[in-house]
């Protein structure tokens, strides 16, 4: 029978639920049938009352963001498009979510969402909706320019995406039984989204003026309204600003620390609910002399002059409860060690998602074999950390994102036995 798993949430989240995603993603047409009726079931509520767990606070969790993957596999199985799958059943979008990543082996569940095509839609950008991939801004039609910028629209309560970010959370709160984190879009990457990355990148070295006040804009007209519309909606929701398009290694340090750091800090000190705001994803710590990526690939890369501390603190600035070390970083895990002692501060590790791309590892034992070692060591370091915060009387945080070590990406190329071992690392430890 083809719901035969789907019957049995032991048998959904143990062995042969994992095995059926396993077959699948490899290519076995043969697991469809049974991984259609688990999404059915799902869809359904059978599982409802299944999600939330009790993840064990004193444990080092795992963590990733897997809409990605959920949105290709019903894609796959039932020929939901995207639109539909982001913005059609807040409901299903939630089951589906918890449902793989229960799948997964996650304890600690949260949920991922298309932050930056999301900000942008919200406002009136022309939007790209592949059959099967995220949505994103179409960059040959940005929504404003030099002439239009300060008729940026408003934020939107009844937008159709205001709406669904609002049900997921609140579904997300209720099924996971966890304090939801909504992800947005910080004010520098919502700006590149609707004027356009290169432009943007061109205005922070020709007119500086201009990009702080259209950053303070997006601030005052957009995020604090879209901010406060949440937090009066979804009880305990965390704000999480995803800020990829302003991180040292695309704007270069300097840039980073004179245009994108003050937007965020004025969200989270001028308003009652700003201790709830932070940004954890800024990429590339970029100590002096380190060159920086930028987004113009046929530029010259710049070198940094400023401190791996100077920019430690900066991004502290952003997010007031943890450190966040991702792979894109290059100060070594040492530095984070210190900082995170020094400032009794919780670190949280990535790892990143290339590492588990099954077209990107060549040596798929080897390279487990590898992570599982990584993994082992950063939840080793993680305990560490905690133990000191222990005996200072400062408790674990236990927000379920980033998490204590967050693989950055999952999608339907991310190897799941690769997956695992980064699990069985971390297990190593308990």
């Amino acid at each position: 029978m083809s719901d035969a798993i789907a019957q049995d949430w032991a048998q959904v989240t143990g062995p042969g639920g994992l095995d059926l995603l396993r077959r699948y993603l490899d290519g076995d047409q043969t697991a469809a049938p049974e991984l259609t009726a688990i999404f059915e079931a799902a869809d359904a509520g059978r599982y409802d009352a299944e999600y939330a767990g009790d993840p064990d606070p004193e444990k080092i969790h795992v963590t990733t963001s897997c809409h990605l993957m959920v949105m290709a596999l019903l894609n796959r199985l039932t020929g939901l498009d995207a639109e539909d799958f982001y913005k059609g059943d807040a409901l299903r979008y939630v089951r589906t979510n918890c449902l793989i990543q229960r799948m997964l082996g996650l304890e600690r569940l949260t949920l991922g969402g298309p932050a930056y095509g999301f900000g942008a839609e919200l406002l009136g950008q022309v939007m790209i909706y592949p059959r099967d991939q995220a949505p994103g801004s179409d960059p040959e039609v940005p929504l404003l320019d030099f002439d239009s910028w300060r008729d940026m629209p408003a934020y939107d309560p009844d937008h159709p995406v205001a709406r669904v970010i609002r049900e997921n959370l609140q579904h997300m709160a209720r099924l996971g039984g966890i304090e939801p984190v909504a992800h947005m879009p910080a004010p520098y990457s919502l700006a590149a989204e609707i004027f356009g990355q290169e432009p943007l990148i061109g205005a922070l070295a020709l007119e500086p003026d201009f990009v702080h006040e259209f950053l303070d804009l997006i601030v005052t007209r957009v995020l604090v309204p879209w901010c406060e519309d949440l937090v009066a909606n979804v009880p305990d929701v965390w704000l999480e600003f995803s800020d990829a398009s302003g991180s040292p290694m695309f704007v270069g340090p300097e840039n980073f620390l004179k245009f994108v750091v003050d937007p965020v800090r004025r969200i989270i000190v001028e308003n009652p609910w700003g201790d709830r705001v932070f940004v954890a994803n800024y990429r590339g710590d970029l100590p002096a002399g380190a060159p920086s990526r930028g987004r113009r690939k046929k530029s010259p890369a710049a070198v940094s002059s400023i401190s791996f501390d100077s920019l430690l603190q900066a991004k502290k600035l952003c997010c007031p409860h943890f450190l966040m070390r991702l792979e894109a970083d290059a100060a070594p895990l040492q530095d984070y060690i210190r900082a995170a002692t020094d400032l009794g501060m919780p670190l949280y590790l990535g790892i990143g998602a290339v590492r588990l791309d099954r077209n990107s590892v060549p040596d798929l034992a080897a390279a487990g074999i590898e992570l599982r070692q990584v993994a082992k060591e950063r939840a080793g370091v993680i305990r560490q950390i905690s133990d000191v915060l222990r005996g200072q009387e400062r408790p674990r945080p236990v927000l379920s994102w980033p998490g204590d070590i967050y693989i950055e990406d999952t999608n339907v190329e991310t190897s799941i036995d690769l997956m695992q071992q980064v699990l069985a690392g971390v297990s190593d430890i308990r």
